[in-house]
This record gives structure tokens, sequence and C-alpha cells, in this order.
């Protein structure tokens, strides 16, 4: 299973004067990170990004893996001066089907 991970700061889009229409780049998929999930290295059953600091960035598993909880680790290098990061995830409502 795959980590997706797609720059998404502001100042990329249209409405904030960006060179890119928010929907064409959600769905430019040369625009995505692919990042391998890892079994057996450090740290172990997890995945392992480097994210810059003061920027948001759209991640996705691509699977509709449904999750309720994320755990992240800082690295040992973060300072407390450094800038925030931005996750932006899908949100979905998953409904349940019945008939009348």
């Amino acid at each position: 299973m795959y980590y997706y991970i797609l720059p998404y700061d502001d100042e990329l889009f249209t409405e904030y004067g960006g060179p890119h229409n928010r929907t064409e780049w959600y769905w430019n998929n040369a625009a995505h990170g692919k990042i391998e999930f890892k079994e057996k290295q450090d740290p172990m059953n997890g995945y392992a990004v480097a994210y810059v600091t003061g920027h948001k960035y759209k991640v996705h598993w691509g699977t509709g893996l449904d999750f309720e909880s994320a755990t992240l680790m800082l690295s040992e290098n973060w300072q407390p001066e450094d800038k925030p990061i931005y996750l932006v995830t899908n949100y979905t409502d998953g409904r349940a089907k019945f008939d009348l």
C-alpha cells in the first residue's frame, strides 16, 4: 500500500494568484509523490517521509483506507523554531445501505 503526498500550498492555486487550477492539480498523478510502506525497516511498519516545514501537503493512501488514528514522529533534527507543517486528508462519510 502506498502513501501519496501532493504539495498543496495555497499559493499554487489560481484563486490565490497561482498557476494551477485546484481540481486539475489534485487529479494530476505526476504531481503526487508515492511513498512505499516499510514493513521491516526502521521505523518499522510505517512510512518514512521528509516534509519541508512551512508548507501544506495533501496526503492519502489511495485505497479508501479508513483509519481512526495516525501517529507521526518528529525527526531528531526538528527544532522548536521550525515552521509548522499542514497535512490535509480526505474526509469520506461512510453511509450504510438499507432498503425501505
